[in-house]
C-alpha cells in the first residue's frame, strides 16, 4: 500500500519578535504531528536564524524579506483597493520562496496588508489560503476618515479570499461586522491558550519583598505604557514597591525619562528589556497591569492569570472577555491614570485582596480548557485542501 502523502503547510509570519503571535504560532506548529502534516515557516524579516532556534529540528524556516505597507497614501488605495501593488512590486522574493515549498495550505498570522501576497500565489498554482486574525482592525481611533474607508473595502476583498481564524469573540464578532467572513469559506473561533504548567504560582505562595508589580510587553504607545507609569507615580504606598517593565522599547526612551519624572521613593521602577525567564518574573510579582488601547486576545495577561497574580487591565472587549471584575482581576478605562491609581493603591494595601483575586484568576484559566488546538487545525487544513 503507498503511503500518504503529507500535508504541506507553510506559515507567513512577520517576523519572529516577541509577542504574543509569535508564541501561539509556535506553539501551534510543534502540536502539529510531524507524519501527518510537513511544516515550514516563511518570515517576513531578515531572522531566520532567530526562528532556527525556536521551532522544532523537523520545521524548515526560510526567510524572504518584505513589507506591504511601503509609502502607501490615499491614491495608493484608491488605484489598488487589493492592496496588490506592493505585493507585485517589492513580494517577488517571498512569492519564489512560496512557489519553490508548494504548499497545500498557506497560512497567514501577519498583518492584513500581506495577505495580497497569498492572492498572487494561489493565481499561480492553487492553494487554500488561511488567515489567523488577532486583533480588530481599523478601530474608530486608526487612520484618517478616508484611510479608514478604503482600508475597510481592501481588507474586506483580500479577507474574503481567506479561510478565517479569529482569536477570540471579540475579533469574530468585528469580522462578522465588517463584512470580511467570505461566502463559502470557513469562520473558526479559537481562543489563545496557556501552558499552565509553565506559567503557575509559586509553590510556596512566597512573592517577592519589597512587593513587585509588573508589566510585560512592547513599550509603544499603542501599549499605554505612560499610562502604566503615571498611575504607579500616583499610587499610593507606605513601604517599597518596584514596577517592572519588561520588554523591548520601542518608544527610544521616553518612557524611562517619564518614569523618572513622576515616580519617587519609596516607589522605583526597573527597566529589564527582554527577558527569557518571564515565568519566574510572573512568579515573583504580585500585581500585573496591562493598560493597552487595543489588543488582541492578550496572551501576557493569560499569562499574568496563570501565574496567580492580581490583574488590572483596561477595559476593552478583548480584556474584559478574560476578567471578571472585582473577581479575577479589576477593569479600569483607558487612560483613566487617577482610577488605575487608586486600584493599585488598593492592591498594594490589602494582601489577602491581592491573594482572593490572584486564585480565581489562576481558576479562570484553568476552566478554560485543553491547550491542544491541533485537532481543530487539521480537521481545517484537511477541509479547505480539499475544496480548494
Amino acid at each position: 500500500m503507498s503511503e500518504v502523502a503529507r500535508l504541506r503547510v507553510l506559515y507567513v509570519v512577520d517576523g519572529f519578535g516577541l509577542g504574543g503571535t509569535r508564541t501561539v504560532l509556535l506553539a501551534q506548529v510543534a502540536r502539529l504531528p510531524p507524519e501527518s502534516v510537513e511544516v515550514a515557516i516563511l518570515t517576513l524579516s531578515d531572522d531566520a536564524r532567530v526562528g532556527v532556534g525556536l521551532v522544532p529540528p523537523h520545521v524548515q524556516v526560510i526567510s524572504a524579506p518584505f513589507r506591504g505597507d511601503r509609502g502607501y497614501t490615499v491614491r495608493d488605495y484608491l488605484a489598488d483597493s487589493w492592496l496588490l501593488l506592493s505585493a507585485r512590486k517589492w513580494g517577488g522574493e517571498a512569492l519564489r520562496a512560496i512557489e519553490r515549498f508548494k504548499p497545500d495550505v498557506l497560512h497567514f498570522h501577519t498583518n492584513p496588508r500581506e495577505l495580497a501576497l497569498g492572492v498572487l500565489a494561489r493565481r499561480a498554482s492553487p492553494v487554500a489560503l488561511v488567515f489567523t486574525d488577532h486583533l480588530v482592525r481599523v478601530a474608530e481611533t486608526d487612520y484618517t476618515p478616508q484611510i479608514r474607508f478604503l482600508l475597510r473595502v481592501a481588507y474586506r476583498r483580500l479577507y474574503r479570499q481567506y479561510n478565517l481564524i479569529s482569536v477570540g469573540q471579540s475579533v469574530a464578532e468585528s469580522n462578522r461586522a465588517a463584512g470580511f467572513v467570505g461566502a463559502g469559506r470557513r469562520h473558526v473561533v479559537m481562543r489563545n491558550q496557556v501552558d499552565i504548567e509553565r506559567f503557575r504560582p509559586p509553590e510556596d505562595g512566597r512573592r517577592a519583598d519589597p512587593l513587585e508589580i509588573i508589566y510585560v510587553g512592547r513599550i509603544h504607545p499603542i501599549k499605554r505604557v505612560d499610562t502604566v507609569v503615571r498611575a504607579f507615580g500616583q499610587a499610593h504606598a507606605a513601604s517599597p514597591v518596584r514596577l517592572l517593565i519588561v520588554g523591548p522599547d520601542e518608544m527610544g526612551g521616553e518612557i524611562q525619562r517619564l518614569a523618572a519624572e513622576c515616580v519617587e521613593p519609596p516607589k522605583s521602577v526597573l527597566f529589564l528589556g527582554e527577558r527569557t525567564d518571564v515565568p519566574e518574573l510572573l512568579r515573583q510579582a504580585s500585581i500585573s497591569l496591562l493598560m493597552s488601547e487595543r489588543e488582541g486576545q492578550p496572551l501576557a495577561l493569560l499569562e499574568q492569570m496563570a501565574s496567580g497574580l492580581a490583574v488590572v487591565a483596561s477595559n476593552i472587549p478583548e480584556s474584559a472577555e478574560l476578567i471578571s471584575d472585582g473577581v479575577s482581576g479589576r477593569l479600569v478605562a483607558v487612560d483613566d491614570v487617577a482610577g488605575c491609581a487608586a486600584v493599585l493603591g488598593e492592591l498594594i494595601l490589602d494582601g489577602e485582596l491581592r491573594a482572593r483575586i490572584g486564585r480565581a484568576a489562576r481558576q479562570a484559566v484553568e476552566e478554560r480548557g485543553s491547550m491542544d488546538d491541533s485537532g481543530v487545525l487539521m480537521e481545517l487544513y484537511t477541509e479547505v485542501t480539499r475544496r480548494r
